[in-house]
């Protein structure tokens, strides 16, 4: 090739202008590497309309002047636009009778002094898109093969520029698309947030309620469980007092002898021993009741004797049980001391009882109801366990039942929060593990291990 053309080519080819994304920077470029390549003062850029009837200049430049809004249609000019239905390089020598040229003669060619035309295709993605139109004035000119090949490369750095220019734009649309897309998910994010929070605080919320429910029903049970010892001391006191009035009257009426006497110490001993015995029962409830709900409200670390302390649980537990018609035993090592939380260890069996009255035992449940609480040495942990007979559960509530809100009792009141609260206690409170034994109709049982928290 020319070395001239060769140079153009190279700083056409080389230049930024080409894939910097603006058509008009390179399209200047390039036609002025036409002119300046082939030694002529007009050229331009035709492209096609989507549908091949129409060519509009894109630009052209008439010693360096530049044109556009010029459009060329094939009804106008057929001959012409059936040699670019080839898609090949027009080369007219005499554009004035070339075959493909000749309809451009008294309109275009004549008025221009336009003698020689060179067309070639202008490809984008394998699709002819446009020309590269070369105008000669002067005299009649051969266009060369260097000639054809000079034009047709800059032709397709004219498709490499198109191609710059979709990518720009792609560029443009997929930022505008990101910058859309991170206003959405920071929005989404601030929604989830605010959504997280109102879960949290609801979730907290019935937390905290199903903690008071569990110790309203201790309230309950043990309300109940102490008008008992009260009722006895009551009327023990009336019996008491109703013997000693009898004594003031054999008294006053000079009718007390010594039998009577005795008889009176006797009856007092025992009605003040009855009215002893049950106050103590009633003060016990009432102390192992406060110490269990206080434990749950104010949870500290303490080092607790664990032997005692579920048999002081168990004590506000028992009105509950025996309400339910369920036996509720102990099973305790002596002397299991640990560092811990007392009030989460209360917590978690008055929780896992409390399950018990809604799921454990249906009703019609065939035989003795039994619930046993209790503790042993297990290698180097401790393990706390409760344990029952009755319905168990299936596969499926089994892989459940440590979610928050999962409940197979929802129609009687279950929160689905017991568990999971149970679940989070050992597992975060007391850093410990729990793991579920159950088969369904064969008992439910909780195995819970923990060990000394520094």
């Amino acid at each position: 090739m020319n070395p001239i053309f060769e140079r153009v080519l190279l700083e056409v080819s080389q230049s930024e202008l080409i894939d910097l994304g603006d058509l008009d920077f390179a399209s200047t470029l390039i036609i002025k590497s036409v002119c300046r390549g082939l030694n002529i003062g007009r050229a331009g850029i035709w492209l096609l309309t989507e549908d091949n009837q129409s060519i509009d200049c894109f630009l052209l430049i008439d010693n360096d002047t530049k044109q556009h809004n010029i459009t060329l249609t094939r009804s106008q000019f057929p001959s012409y636009f059936k040699a670019l239905d080839t898609e090949r390089i027009i080369a007219a020598s005499d554009a004035l009778t070339d075959p493909a040229t000749y309809e451009f003669a008294d309109i275009y060619l004549r008025p221009n002094a336009i003698t020689a035309m060179l067309d070639s295709p202008i490809r984008h993605a394998g699709k002819m898109i446009g020309i590269i139109c070369c105008e000669h004035k002067g005299e009649i000119r051969h266009w060369t093969y260097d000639e054809q090949a000079f034009v047709s490369s800059l032709a397709d750095l004219y498709g490499r520029a198109v191609n710059a220019k979709k990518v720009k734009a792609y560029q443009i649309e997929l930022e505008s698309i990101n910058s859309a897309l991170e206003t959405q998910v920071e929005k989404r994010t601030a929604e989830l947030k605010r959504a997280i929070k109102n879960l949290q605080i609801t979730q907290a919320s019935l937390i905290e309620n199903e903690k008071l429910a569990a110790l309203g029903n201790l309230v309950a049970g043990v309300a109940h469980e102490v008008n008992t010892p009260l009722g006895i001391s009551v009327t023990s006191t009336s019996h008491c007092i109703d013997e000693l009035n009898k004594l003031k009257k054999y008294y006053g009426a000079g009718d007390l002898d010594e039998q009577k006497f005795v008889d009176f110490m006797d009856t007092l001993t025992d009605g003040l021993n009855l009215v002893e015995r049950n106050l103590s029962r009633a003060a016990e409830l009432v102390h192992n009741f406060k110490r269990t709900a206080a434990d749950q409200l104010v949870i500290e670390k303490e080092n607790i004797n664990l032997t005692e302390y579920l048999e002081q649980i168990s004590s506000p537990l028992r009105p509950l049980t025996r309400k339910q018609g369920i036996e509720l035993n102990i099973q305790l090592e002596q002397q299991l001391f640990v560092n811990s939380y007392p009030g989460a260890i209360a917590q978690i069996f008055t929780n896992l009882v409390s399950n018990c009255f809604r799921h454990a035992f249906p009703e019609g449940f065939p035989g003795k109801k039994r619930i046993l609480l209790g503790a042993e040495m297990c290698g180097d942990e401790i393990k706390m366990f409760y344990k029952d007979n009755g319905k168990g559960l299936s596969k499926d509530v089994k892989s459940k039942i440590f979610e928050p809100f999962f409940t197979t009792a929802r129609n009687v009141g279950g929160t689905g929060l017991g568990m999971s609260i149970v679940h989070n206690l050992v597992t975060q409170k007391l850093a410990g593990r729990i793991e579920i034994v159950s088969e369904l109709n064969q008992g439910f049982e909780v195995d819970i291990y923990i060990k000394d928290l520094d």
